[in-house]
């Protein structure tokens, strides 16, 4: 079970720590959710100053996609899966386990912004004390994990530290929206929007701006 469900980023999510590390697991079950996150990345910032902002704070994203090989989820794919056919069950767990490997192909970098010492990119192999980790179910519900080395922000259990932290479902780049054809001037901007497949397209209209939502957490020993 989950420690809350928010309704601005439509996910339930806990927050936990053991001596040595601070964890993150979100779930969301919603197809527009998904698509969002996996497009466009979850930004967790922890700030232990007293006002909720997210300057001067640690912040992790993760998934980071290359622009040019960003895997494609199709979240309506299990739609297509008829309850009358024959094994309907087999259909979804193999559907799961190739959307799940082209995520772990492409899903090789870490952003970091705030952390000492460290590179703004990372890769997930990394022994920095960053863990991170993401899969689909039969579903195609999403579960996303985090942990993070204690030290590496500068808390202690011991001390029962508290801040401030903050959730954030991040934008996806109407570039990158399937179902849909972007031109541009040489300038940048947008010429031309053709939709070549609304009903895709709309499933990522929820994805086009992003959510958060802020919390309040004290270190147990």
């Amino acid at each position: 079970m989950f420690q809350a469900y928010n309704s601005s980023i439509q996910a339930s999510y806990t927050l936990s720590n053991d001596d040595n590390r601070l964890y993150l697991t979100i779930y969301a079950a919603k197809k527009e959710i998904v698509n969002k996150i996996i497009n466009g990345g979850i930004s967790f910032t922890i700030n232990k100053g007293p006002r909720k902002t997210l300057i001067g704070g640690t912040t992790i994203t993760y998934p980071i996609f290359n622009k040019d090989d960003r895997p494609f989820i199709n979240a309506n794919a299990l739609a297509l899966i008829k309850p009358d056919e024959k094994n309907p069950a087999h259909k979804a767990d193999s559907l799961m386990k190739t959307f799940n490997a082209t995520f772990a192909n492409k899903a090789k970098l870490v952003r970091l912004s705030g952390v000492k010492d460290l590179d703004t990119l990372i890769s997930v192999y990394n022994k920095d004390g960053i863990r991170t980790r993401a899969a689909l179910d039969n579903k195609l519900f999403y579960t996303y994990e985090l942990a993070i080395d204690l030290k590496l922000l500068d808390m202690s259990a011991a001390d029962h530290t508290q801040f401030n932290y903050n959730i954030r479902f991040n934008e996806v780049d109407i570039d990158f929206v399937p179902g849909m054809e972007i031109a541009r001037n040489d300038e940048g901007f947008v010429t031309k929007i053709f939709v070549a497949n609304p009903q895709l397209a709309n499933s990522f209209a929820a994805a086009l701006s992003p959510t958060d939502c802020w919390g309040q957490y004290t270190l147990v020993k």
